[in-house]
């Protein structure tokens, strides 16, 4: 049996939940846990200069950067691609992860600081919401109709946006908003349909699980010693 990689991070993390979904769609073995001594410890620092999760390693590979951790994850392995071979399909692809990443993760993220205080610099949280509905109409513009997020095939696209839309509609609920998504067709079936995906399924139950541990304020702090 390979060596199982290592992915530093929690499940709550979209970033980190894309590289678990990734490892699984490929069939990679892998742990998933926090550095020994936290994110601020020393030995992490030499993993990730900025101690941010998540990194990987992989024997004598470390990697940060998500979007770099995931190209990298599906180059290693010709089985069940990630990113389509055609340009303009691959390029699709991308697009979509990008589009869920820098306009509905980001603003998702300040609400979540928000609420919780943690913001380290003001937030108008009225432009925040605004700028969300904006990345989530993006988003649907983009979508491919299809049982995925890029068309018919478990895509990066998927990696990336699923665990995105489920910390989003999370993080949302704690402003009583229990319908984000709203009306936008694509994107309200992409949704529902992810849900009950057999691979994606279970790692977004395990971020919810970890998300009202949080909304619990029962989660320990990422610089906590583990």
């Amino acid at each position: 049996m390979a060596k199982a990689l290592t992915i530093y991070g929690r499940i709550i993390s979209p970033y980190v939940a894309a590289l678990v979904l990734a490892s699984k769609r490929k069939g990679f073995n892998y742990e998933l846990m926090m550095p020994k001594g936290g994110i601020k410890s020393p030995a992490y620092y030499k993993l990730n200069p900025f101690a941010k999760v998540p990194v990987l390693k992989d024997g004598t590979t470390t990697l940060y950067e998500s979007a770099v951790i995931l190209e990298y994850l599906d180059a290693k392995s010709k089985i069940k691609k990630l990113i389509p071979e055609s340009a303009a399909a691959g390029s699709q692809t991308r697009l979509i992860a990008a589009v869920a990443n820098e306009y509905v993760l980001r603003p998702a993220i300040k609400i979540v600081q928000h609420k919780r205080g943690t913001s380290k610099e003001p937030v108008d949280i009225k432009t925040v919401f605004q700028d969300l509905e904006k990345g989530l109409n993006a988003l649907e513009r983009v979508l491919v109709k299809g049982p995925f997020a890029a068309g018919s095939r478990f895509s990066l696209a998927d990696c990336v946006a699923s665990p995105i839309l489920l910390f989003t509609t999370a993080a949302t609920n704690w402003y009583d908003i229990s319908d984000i998504i709203g009306k936008r067709p694509k994107l309200k079936k992409y949704w529902a349909a992810i849900q009950k995906n057999k691979l994606a399924k279970p790692v977004l139950k395990d971020m919810t699980a970890m998300f009202n541990l949080m909304t619990a304020g029962k989660l320990p702090p990422w610089s906590a010693v583990q």
